[in-house]
């Protein structure tokens, strides 16, 4: 194992320094090139061209490609014009122009590589063609408010002229007239001015707002949001910059319609559950895929390893059609994050930008409980009424401590970034580095992350272009050493310490020893530490115009060690003379993924325009590792570091090869556009998976097909002057999911130790039976959806109506016990997911130097079980004592609450003997259930109906983004509605046991002076066992949270040669919760990803007393210099 080690972490060192060496010289690449060409006139270039009866538009296309010459004009300008033709031999394009110009009545003009296009006033014979003379320009750009935008970028459309403004927000440049000027700066709107005899041009750029012409990432390519066939949401990254949190999951909360985010624990670094359009699967995973920057990371990639603010955007793949290209692995949907390059700087510079921030976070809610005397006199009541022992007869006992004061805090967050990022005509670049620490609000937990970033494009020749994007990070974290959950225990009635100032250890109501939670904060450690490099290498050549050959090879590779140890003075190890417990838990991974595409894109005729991608992919991953682990470690100097001093009978040594697998694909897409109006798109992917390895259905094939019709270019449409944009799309496609582990499909050992002749052995066991029949999960999905723009496209919708099918589900069907076992997996079962989705962005006001605009979400899914495979429920969930909490039945949505109904108190001995039932206990004024089929016995069988349902009616955000001058004001909410919670604490705070905390509301409980209708008495449970599942732990989990606000603020800058711009900020998170749930967060989930529950993909809204969402307040600044 020690030589595995050794061989992975050269293999790690070896790849640093290939990086390392690779960034080296690709930086003296970045240096040393340089380019510049001169421009040709216009009357020495030949052109051969033969065409007859087609639009102009297609003669421009094709005449850029073959002279390397843009042409600039509108749709207005070549509206109405009649078909033309062209039949030149070697003729120059001057010539070549005055032809078309005596056909069109159009004139052109050369700026440069540009050809400017404009229709002609009056109908003349021959229309002019002009070679403009150069004119100097100089003015000053400013935003809407009239400050000055010091390092804005001013370029000659079309070619690499261009400079920057100084830091008055001045420039001075000599064009040809007839230019067209762009004027762009980070964050803002550009601006385009046609040159013609002004020589001052003076410029204010507005807040950039996204629009309907925004560039959506795909799989393997990019596409235009008017162009898309599928259903994508696309998330700013600017919405997320310096928002305070490790992790991009945490942050997409009600950003997205479609996209459900459930926080499953509000420690730092913790990864948020996402449910893109529904679950699909019941014992499989379904969590989305995230692919960054191209690489395919899986549903379970650590995105505590990428800084946020590296992203530059995020691509959320949802329909069929937008998800087939990933074929088994895109069923739940894809998450494509793209991080930033150095594209949008100009002039040559680079751009340094300094981030940072400081804050704190405090504990957001706390739960009411009775304090210490109030507890002892509950435990007075209790003890009088069931007839135990009082353990509160000695005052001197009776302490009063919050415990949720005690073991919180106020914790500091702190992150710094710094980065440099710029492009010239070969290079592109960015680079930064991160560091981040966020301490949790719970004593000793948080999270520390070191991360470096590369970025880099080279243009070898004008038709070879290479990259690389590589990321490496260092993560610690410092896992929850004590939970709000084990702090039940802690009775309020308990001191902290004793009057000598050691640690309180004695539990005086059970007896025996108490493991105060101050002395499980200080007598243990448990860190996790985690290296990661994620790198993607590619080049890209096109041979011809219209192809393009890409490959890409990229690794990843994961180290994770934990330590853990406990101390052997914590006090039920101290009592039980166990000593100290240690144990080293250490896994590396190793993934390679190698792609390669080619892409056809060709406008075959005036109408007609195609792009063909094909392609081939592979990607293999294995992990191994091992734990050790030992008790009865002598002392807390050695700690986990010398395993072997520990107790030899109760050391263990474990080692695994978890869940190798490999992947090969064959994919491919053809997108067809008919009049730039008729959208058609065809794919389909080709997996082959090792984990259906030896079964007859190792290949699958998924395809899709997508049809959208830009009705806004409709003659009709267009006469109505209602729309701007609109365009109505449909698409249907299937997906799979590989949700089995490797070898599931074969008959596998496993070790285990039996007992022989009074001797204890290691052997191995039959584990489960082989299946070579299983196949994968299948997806179909329909979708149709809608978008349209008004009034200058200041407002813009997007709704979609979708509708999923999940068939052949993998789940365990119980077998006969003479077979050997009890269950085989295979394929049985169905469900589906159907929903609504709504987009609305607007502009709401913009005058002056005042700007309002508002982006809101609302989605709502509905799921429902269509076939478990013969049985009419599963269960899926269980109580610690109480029988089952969650069910799939067949008919109803995924995970439903299941139990008793809850019906107030017992309120006197006449009503008990007439409605009495046998099989719990019930006493006057304790609690009451529903005996559902009338028969005078509570049954967990019988008894149980359906009492909650996790899924919301609806879910969404909305934010406000308010400018003012140099100000700017996001206001961000987002919540649930409908959806119900299962608050397992409520079994224990609400109905009351003697070594538990209670409800503050038992202050008005049931007493013989008070017999409260609802309320039990204290006494009235003696046993958890008597409190079924039932409707009293079933909650609202309807809210409305304020998740983020942002105040920045940009200083004015005169005078200033160092720093280009420089805001500063105040932000803040979870702000308020409007929320009638009892604990600390509806948001929150016992079971989530990774939890060990064989349905933990299907079992939603289970809450215990889970680490809660912090409050958290952050100031910081950004300055580019």
């Amino acid at each position: 194992m020690k030589k595995s080690i050794l061989k992975h972490v050269t293999r790690m060192t070896r790849l640093f320094s290939i990086a390392f060496l690779f960034q080296c010289l690709t930086m003296s690449f970045l240096m040393a090139w340089n380019g510049n060409a001169q421009v040709k006139n216009i009357e020495e270039v030949p052109v051969s061209l033969f065409l007859d009866d087609v639009k102009i538009e297609n003669i421009f296309r094709e005449l850029e490609k073959s002279t390397g010459y843009n042409f600039v004009y509108t749709n207005k300008e070549l509206r109405d014009l009649p078909n033309v033709g062209i039949r030149s031999n070697n003729n120059s394009l001057y010539n070549v122009l005055l032809g078309l110009a005596n056909q069109t009545n159009l004139s052109f003009k050369q700026v440069d590589y540009n050809i400017h296009v404009k229709k002609g006033k009056n109908i003349r014979p021959v229309s002019k063609v002009e070679i403009a003379a150069d004119i100097s320009v100089s003015g000053t750009v400013t935003d809407s408010s009239g400050e000055p935008l010091p390092g804005a970028s001013i370029t000659v459309r079309g070619t690499s002229t261009g400079t920057v403004t100084d830091l008055d927000g001045k420039y001075s440049i000599v064009v040809p007239e007839g230019s067209v000027l762009v004027f762009s700066y980070i964050g803002y709107s550009s601006q385009s001015v046609e040159i013609t005899t002004q020589s001052t041009v003076d410029v204010s750029l507005a807040e950039d707002q996204s629009s309907l012409d925004e560039v959506v990432v795909l799989g393997y390519g990019s596409v235009q949001k008017t162009d898309l066939t599928g259903s994508v949401s696309k998330v700013d990254a600017e919405d997320l910059t310096n928002l305070p949190a490790p992790r991009v999951d945490q942050l997409l909360q009600g950003r997205a319609a479609g996209v459900n985010v459930t926080s499953v624990s509000g420690s730092p670094g913790a990864r948020a559950s996402i449910r893109i359009r529904g679950g699909n699967s019941v014992q499989g995973d379904n969590e989305p895929l995230y692919v960054i920057d191209g690489f395919i990371a899986g549903t379970n990639f650590n995105l505590n390893t990428i800084n946020v603010n590296d992203i530059e955007s995020i691509d959320i793949l949802k329909d069929g059609s937008a998800i087939s290209l990933y074929g088994t692995r895109g069923a739940n949907g894809v998450i494509l994050i793209t991080t930033k390059s150095g594209k949008g700087v100009a002039g040559g510079k680079p751009t340094v930008s300094l981030n940072a921030y400081t804050g704190f976070q405090n504990l957001a809610r706390k739960i009411d409980f009775l304090d210490g005397p109030e507890r002892a006199a509950y435990g007075f009541e209790y003890t009088e009424f069931s007839g135990e022992a009082n353990p509160f007869v000695d005052e001197s006992l009776i302490g009063n401590t919050d415990w949720q004061e005690q073991i919180t805090r106020t914790a500091p967050i702190n992150n710094l970034d710094l980065s440099v990022r710029g492009n010239s005509e070969r290079v592109n670049y960015f680079i930064s580095g991160n560091y981040m620490n966020q301490r949790g609000i719970i004593r000793e937990s948080g999270i520390e992350r070191y991360s470096f970033r590369a970025n880099l494009d080279f243009k070898l020749a004008e038709n070879l272009t290479l990259g690389t994007r590589i990321n490496t990070s260092f993560v610690k974290n410092d896992n929850d050493l004590v939970s709000l959950w084990e702090a039940r225990r802690a009775l309020t009635t308990f001191p902290v310490f004793n009057e000598d100032g050691t640690l309180w250890d004695e539990d005086y109501v059970q007896g025996g020893p108490f493991d105060n939670p101050e002395a499980l904060l200080r007598m243990q450690s448990n860190q996790t530490m985690i290296n990661n490099l994620l790198g993607n290498f590619y080049i890209e050549y096109k041979p011809v115009e219209s192809i393009t050959i890409r490959s890409t090879i990229g690794p990843q590779l994961n180290w994770r060690k934990q330590n853990v140890f406990e101390s052997g003075s914590v006090p039920s190890r101290a009592a039980a003379q166990r000593g100290g417990f240690g144990r080293i838990t250490n896994s590396f991974n190793n993934q390679i993924l190698q792609e390669n595409t080619i892409t056809f894109d060709k406008q075959l005729s005036a109408n007609h325009r195609i792009n063909v991608l094909g392609g081939f992919t592979w990607q293999t991953s294995t992990t191994e590792g091992f734990t050790a682990q030992t008790d009865g470690l002598p002392n807390d100097g050695v700690s986990f570091d010398v395993l072997q001093l520990g107790n030899p009978e109760t050391f263990r040594i474990t080692s695994n090869y978890n869940d190798p697998f490999q992947i090969v694909s064959w994919i491919g897409r053809t997108n067809y556009t008919i009049s730039d109006k008729y959208l058609f798109t065809l794919a389909g992917r080709v997996d082959g998976s090792s984990r259906f390895s030896g079964a007859n259905n190792q290949y699958a094939f998924f395809p899709s097909g997508a049809f959208a019709w830009r009705l806004g270019d409709e003659e009709f449409i267009r006469n109505l002057n209602v729309f701007d944009e609109l365009k109505l799309r449909t698409s249907f496609g299937r997906s799979g999911s590989q949700a089995i582990d490797s070898y599931s499909t074969l008959a596998v050992l496993n070790p285990g130790t039996v007992i022989f002749n009074g001797n204890q052995g290691i052997g191995v066991r039959r584990d489960r039976p082989a299946n070579p029949d299983l196949r994968w999960e299948t997806t179909s999905q329909f979708d149709i959806g809608l978008e349209a723009g008004f009034f200058d496209n200041r407002l813009s919708l997007e709704i979609d109506y979708y509708y999923k099918k999940t068939v052949d589900l993998l789940l365990n069907r119980e077998i006969p016990r003479q077979t050997g076992f009890s269950q085989r997996l295979e394929n049985i079962g169905s469900l589906q997911n159907q929903g609504i989705e709504l987009m609305i962005r607007s502009v709401n006001m913009d005058r002056n130097d005042f700007r309002w605009s508002t982006d809101f979400t609302i989605s709502g899914n509905r799921s429902r079980v269509l076939d478990l495979g013969g049985v009419n429920e599963i269960n899926i969930h269980f109580l610690d004592q109480g029988g089952q909490a969650a069910k799939l039945i067949v008919g109803e949505p995924v995970g439903v609450f299941t139990g008793l109904e809850y019906l107030g108190t017992w309120q006197s001995q006449e009503e008990l003997d007439q409605f009495r039932y046998s099989g719990l206990r019930a006493v006057v004024g304790g609690p009451r259930f529903k005996d559902t089929n009338g028969d005078g016995f509570i049954s967990f069988n019988d008894d149980f109906e359906i009492i909650g349902n996790p899924e919301p009616l609806f879910f969404g955000g909305i934010n406000n983004s308010i400018q003012w001058k140099n100000f700017s004001l996001d206001i961000f909410l987002q919540g649930t509605f409908g959806n119900d919670v299962y608050n397992e604490f409520a079994q224990r705070g609400f109905f009351g046991r003697s070594d538990q905390n209670i409800y503050g509301m038992a202050r008005d409980r049931w007493t013989p002076d008070n017999p409260h209708p609802y309320i039990p008495r204290a006494g009235g449970t003696v046993s958890i066992s008597d409190i079924p599942s039932n409707s009293e732990l079933v909650e609202s989990g309807s809210h409305l949270r304020l998740r983020n606000v942002m105040l920045n603020y940009t200083v004015p800058l005169k005078n200033n040669k160092f720093i280009n711009n420089l805001n500063v900020y105040a932000s803040g998170s979870n702000i308020f919760l409007i929320s009638n749930f009892r604990g600390y967060d509806p948001e929150a989930s016992r079971i989530g990803p990774q939890s060990g529950n064989t349905y933990g993909s299907v079992v939603r809204g289970i809450i215990r007393a889970e680490y809660p969402n912090a409050r958290t307040l952050t100031f910081g600044l950004n300055a580019n210099f």
